[in-house]
């Protein structure tokens, strides 16, 4: 009676938003088969056709040991899924990948600090390639091929989806309870296209820094930032003591807006009122004519030859990390977003450093937007088969347009009405950089919330970020509502 009264009042505490929410166990599921048992197990779905090619146990010196399977689909999505062996608790969960994908790497869950069950080692996981290898950074080369470019644009995550539940469901007897998808960066955007694409393969999705638009982000967004940065030269047009004086002067001017502490963070920089010219020569500390105008440019985003805008700008509270940046976008080089990703024929040549920003040239850029952009919000199917989606974004994140995370809340918000704050939220998170860093407080713990939000009905409210320094200790924390 006892335990029971204390459930119920956890339970009374979280809706009224005095508790975090917190994932609930499930029963044990115990696998039927050995997990040697799994390997060449070809699979029947017809719309996700494939084949294990190994499975081994894994896990030793107290870790939880699971069954590593290695597979694909066909024609060449790669996967790996681990099936735990004594701890399966009818999750299942995909962890999108980053960048152009191209590698099997089934790393540790974002925003998901403290997430209990999954600590527990009582997920079954699974990421996969997407469809292609890739070689070096942002290598595009691959998406020159119609099929790899589907595979990785929105049909790799449902195929593999497809045969990982139909694994789960041979192994353990039973099909998945419940099934979320969690990624970052172009991992959220994967998460967002299956829900408007593939509504029934997930139950609820986490979508970090979501790449909404890709083609622009990746083409306009980077290329308007390197070619104002970097002179024709390759000289950078600041150093690194003129951008120090440009974000401490950011700061001066939207740190304490809306009352916010003074904490070396901005808030919210899109109603952040901070124009680089107070710096101009003349007064102390001084920038250029030309760091003016670039810093200008920077913030307003890519416009076209008539002054039309065609994507964000960097962040209010970004200025640290351009040089870094502009250095990193530059190695992209020829082979990348611009050649293959947005250009049809492909066009070996291309580079970032010599995109044009006329209309007619960023029209050419969209020949296969619609396989790689979320054109349409829409997703009323998984809305009302109960899914739940939880976006969310750092406010200081230069390497997606956080205003674009923003802006796909808006346009699903508009999609579908009145009933959207009962399967979306939103959290923008001050001071925090791409996925994670940033001089915020970037860890949280939104899978537990999501959890608790589809199975139990608990809708998540404000939530906790905290900072830990490299030794783990906590170095700050902050309360963040959802956006509104």
């Amino acid at each position: 009676m006892l335990r029971n009264l204390c459930l119920a009042l956890a339970l009374v505490a979280a809706l009224l938003g005095l508790a975090p929410a917190e994932a609930r166990s499930l029963p044990v599921v115990a696998p039927r088969m050995a997990c040697a048992d799994l390997a060449r197990m070809v699979l029947a779905d017809p719309a996700a056709p494939g084949r294990v090619e190994t499975a081994t146990v894994v896990g030793d010196k107290g870790a939880a040991p699971y069954c590593e399977v290695k597979g694909y689909v066909a024609p060449q999505v790669r996967f790996e899924l681990h099936l735990p062996m004594r701890s399966w608790t009818q999750r299942l969960m995909f962890l999108g990948c980053g960048g152009f994908c191209g590698v099997v790497r089934l790393g540790p869950p974002r925003a998901a600090e403290g997430c209990r069950p999954l600590d527990a080692g009582e997920f079954a996981l699974v990421t996969s390639d997407l469809g292609h290898v890739a070689g070096g950074i942002m290598d595009a080369v691959w998406a020159a091929d119609r099929q790899a470019r589907e595979d990785f644009g929105h049909r790799g995550v449902h195929v593999v989806t497809l045969a990982a539940k139909e694994i789960v469901r041979r192994f353990y007897g039973e099909p998945p309870a419940y099934a979320y998808f969690n990624g970052c960066s172009d991992g959220g955007r994967e998460g967002v296209m299956a829900a408007a694409r593939y509504p029934a393969d997930f139950d609820a999705v986490i979508a970090g820094a979501p790449v909404v638009n890709l083609i622009a982000n990746h083409t306009l967004f980077h290329a308007w930032a390197l070619q104002h940065l970097r002179r024709p030269d390759g000289s950078f047009v600041f150093n690194d003591a003129a951008l120090g004086q440009l974000h401490q002067a950011a700061l001066d001017a939207c740190d304490t807006d809306g009352g916010d502490p003074r904490d070396g963070v901005i808030p919210d920089p899109s109603r952040c009122a901070f124009d680089p010219g107070r710096l101009a020569c003349g007064a102390a500390p001084c920038l250029s004519a030309e760091q003016v105008a670039v810093a200008r440019a920077i913030y307003g985003g890519a416009r076209d030859e008539r002054g039309r805008p065609l994507y964000f700008g960097y962040p209010v509270g970004t200025e640290l990390g351009w040089n870094r940046q502009a250095a990193s976008v530059a190695r992209w080089g020829a082979g990348s977003s611009a050649g293959y990703l947005a250009s049809d024929p492909p066009d070996p040549n291309a580079e970032l450093a010599t995109l044009r920003f006329t209309a007619a040239a960023v029209r050419k850029l969209y020949a296969h937007a619609d396989s790689f952009n979320i054109t349409d919000p829409d997703l009323a199917a998984f809305q009302r088969r109960g899914g739940k989606l939880i976006l969310w974004q750092g406010w200081a994140d230069f390497n997606v347009a956080s205003m674009s995370g923003v802006t796909l809340w808006k346009a699903i918000r508009a999609r579908s009405g009145a009933g959207a704050d009962g399967f979306v939220r939103l959290y923008m998170l001050p001071g925090v950089a791409h996925c994670g860093g940033g001089d915020g407080p970037d860890r949280t713990d939104l899978m537990s919330a999501i959890i608790a939000w589809r199975e139990d009905g608990q809708p998540p409210r404000s939530i906790t970020a905290s900072r830990r320094g490299a030794d783990g200790s906590l170095l700050a924390t902050r309360t963040v509502e959802p956006y509104r």
